[in-house]
């Protein structure tokens, strides 16, 4: 799939990158009428103890019942619910905004994406992290990835 197939506007790379960090910058730019497409999603990394993130992970997929409220198990769309928190998406000007968001697994596109500055985990060595991949496993998401 080539960047002109989606109509993307700027395709983000987040292998290696900090998910809230990524997140806050494509709502910011889905917010300004951009669309944006983030790859390598499952490569993605949440910092922190591992036992704690793991643990809020299973408790928000945990609650409801059948109808809901519903939490994903993919990291696709586990990371496109970290952008939805980060829009106002129950108002039109963040629902337009929300749907000019698109998520995935791998890098369907011919090209790589950009690397936002301050998101790597170059830059925060020495911390703990999960990727979000691990976290989707635990979460009892299918492996294609």
């Amino acid at each position: 799939m080539s960047l002109a197939e989606f109509d993307a506007d700027v395709v983000i790379d987040a292998r290696d990158c900090i998910m809230g960090r990524v997140a806050s910058e494509v709502a910011q730019r889905a917010l300004d009428g951009k669309r944006v497409a983030i790859i390598n999603a499952e490569d993605a990394v949440i910092t922190g103890n591992e036992e704690d993130t793991m643990e809020t992970y299973r408790t928000r997929a945990g609650l409801g019942s059948d109808s809901g409220p519903y939490y994903p198990k993919r990291p696709d769309r586990i990371f496109k619910r970290a952008v939805r928190g980060m829009v106002p998406y129950k108002k039109p000007r963040g629902r337009e905004a929300f749907e000019n968001v698109r998520v995935y697994v791998g890098n369907p596109f011919d090209e790589d994406g950009e690397v936002l500055d301050g998101t790597s985990l170059d830059r925060l060595s020495n911390i703990k992290f999960v990727s979000l991949g691990d976290v989707s496993e635990q979460l009892g998401a299918n492996v294609t990835w």
